[in-house]
C-alpha cells in the first residue's frame, strides 16, 4: 500500500517535507501545497519557491496546480518542466471561499463541463502525468455523479478523493459510504484522503475499499508523526522516536532560519504546526501554551527538546 503526504497550505511546505522525510519517515509521494495561477499569471510568485530543486534535494514532490484555465496550467507546466518534474496534480478540493468563489479548487466541482473542457486541452497537449485531488462536491455529494464520466474519459494518473464537500471545509464527518459508491466507478487508481488518524482507521478503509491503491495522510501525521511508521508495521522504541523527533526539529529549525529573518517570524510560522504536533504529547494544551509564549529561538528549543526528552523517554 502506497502512503502519501497531503499538501497542506502553510504546513507541509518544503521545510517540513525535507525534514520529515529525512529523519522520521519516507513517503511514497509527497505533494506541494497548491500554487495558484490565474489568467496565466502566478497569484503569489513566492509560492513557486516550494518547487525549487535546492529545496527538494531529499525527495522530489508532485507540484500541485490551483487554477481553472488551460493557459494558467501550461504556464505552471512550463515552470515544472524547467525544474525536472514529470507529474502535476490539479487541485479540485480546496474548500475555502476565497478560492471556491472564483471557480477554483472545490469551486470547480459543480461545473463538470468546464472540468471536461479543461482536461481535454491539458491531456491532449501536456507532456506531464496528470492527477487530480478532489472532494465529492462543493455543496452536495450528488455533484460527484456527473464527474465520474468526465474523469473516466481521460488517462489520469490517479484520483485522490477527500470524502467531504467543500462547504464542510474540515468539519463534520467524512461520507465513507459515498466514497465507496463513487470510487468503485472510477477507472483511474484511487487514493483515499481524510481523517486517517490511526492504524485502525487505515485498516478499516482498506478492508472496506479494496479498490483503494494509496492512502494520503494529512492532519493525522501532523498530530502523530509516527503514524507513517505504524502503518508500515515498523516498531520503534520511545528512545528511537525521541531521537528521530530531535533530528527532525533540528533540521526544521535550520531550514526556518534560512527562510525567516528574526525569531518572531520563525516562531509564528511554527505555531500552527505545533497546534497539531503537541497532540503527540501528554499535557498537550500546556505544551502548546508554552510554545506560544516563546520569544526567542533559545527559549523555543528548551521547551520542545525538554518535552521530547521528558515525554517520549529519551
Amino acid at each position: 500500500m502506497k502512503i502519501y503526504l497531503a499538501p497542506l497550505q502553510g504546513l507541509t511546505d518544503w521545510m517540513f517535507r525535507e525534514s520529515f522525510s529525512k529523519h522520521v519517515g519516507l513517503f511514497d509521494k509527497t505533494f506541494t501545497p497548491f500554487v495558484r495561477v490565474q489568467n496565466g499569471e502566478f497569484y503569489r510568485p513566492n509560492q513557486c519557491n516550494d518547487l525549487l530543486p535546492e529545496h527538494n534535494r531529499f525527495q522530489k514532490p508532485v507540484p500541485q496546480f490551483l487554477g481553472n484555465d488551460a493557459a494558467s496550467f501550461f504556464r505552471f507546466e512550463e515552470l515544472c518542466r524547467s525544474h525536472g518534474y514529470t507529474e502535476i496534480n490539479i487541485n479540485m478540493g480546496c474548500p475555502y471561499p476565497m478560492v471556491t468563489g472564483r471557480r477554483m479548487g472545490a469551486g470547480l466541482l459543480p461545473y463538470p463541463e468546464e472540468i471536461k473542457n479543461l482536461l481535454e486541452v491539458i491531456c491532449h497537449d501536456s507532456t506531464m502525468k496528470i492527477s487530480v485531488k478532489c472532494r465529492l462536491g462543493l455543496e452536495h455529494i450528488s455533484e460527484f455523479e456527473a464527474l465520474i464520466p468526465v474523469f473516466n474519459a481521460f488517462p489520469l494518473e490517479e484520483i485522490i478523493i477527500h470524502p467531504r464537500v467543500g462547504k464542510q471545509q474540515y468539519k463534520g464527518d467524512v461520507d465513507f459510504d459515498a466514497f465507496l459508491n463513487y470510487a468503485s466507478a472510477l477507472k483511474a487508481p484511487v487514493c483515499y484522503n481524510g481523517d486517517i488518524n490511526s492504524n485502525e482507521d487505515a485498516t478499516r478503509i482498506l478492508q472496506q475499499a479494496p479498490e483503494v491503491k494509496a492512502l494520503m495522510l494529512g492532519r493525522g501525521v501532523l498530530q502523530h508523526p509516527f503514524l507513517l511508521s505504524e502503518l508500515r508495521n515498523a516498531s520503534l522504541t520511545a528512545d528511537e522516536k525521541a531521537a528521530r523527533l530531535k533530528s527532525f526539529h533540528k533540521e526544521l529549525i535550520t531550514h526556518c532560519q534560512q527562510k525567516y529573518s528574526g525569531d518572531h517570524h520563525f516562531l509564528k510560522h511554527l505555531e500552527e504546526f505545533w497546534s497539531y504536533q503537541s497532540a503527540e504529547f501528554e499535557n498537550s494544551h500546556k505544551l502548546f501554551k508554552l510554545i506560544k509564549k516563546c520569544k526567542s529561538l533559545d527559549q523555543y528549543e528548551r521547551v520542545i527538546f525538554s518535552a521530547i526528552n521528558g515525554i517520549l523517554g529519551a
